[in-house]
């Protein structure tokens, strides 16, 4: 369901608080950058539904963490996730033509 589609300020906070992204992350996560393509192919579709669906949970419930979006309108930019650490360590992960649920497993699972 689109938050925009959304009645009331209590429907919102119900959809942040629940469903996939609605946990917290591990403290040592202190960033998450997202980059994707908004034109081309269908390999960021999996990005674009992470970004409206999963990513607002995230923020919702980690006010800690930063989140970057950075979009091309480059084709062939590959979608990708990098998760930062607090020991200026990163992990990125590829995520073309995956689905926006195993981007966030990925994404819980990422190790320094």
């Amino acid at each position: 369901m689109a938050l925009r589609s959304l009645k009331s300020t209590r429907d919102l906070i119900t959809h942040l608080s629940s469903g996939v992204g609605a946990s917290q992350l591990p403290t040592s996560i202190t960033k998450i950058s997202l980059s994707y393509a908004f034109k081309g192919k269908n390999e960021s579709a999996g990005a674009k539904h992470f970004l409206h669906e999963t990513l607002p949970r995230l923020q919702y419930n980690n006010p800690n963490v930063l989140f970057e979006l950075t979009k091309s309108a480059e084709p062939t930019t590959k979608p990708t996730v990098t998760v930062h650490f607090g020991e200026g360590k990163a992990t990125t992960i590829d995520v073309p033509r995956l689905h926006s649920d195993t981007i966030f497993e990925k994404l819980m699972e990422a190790k320094p």
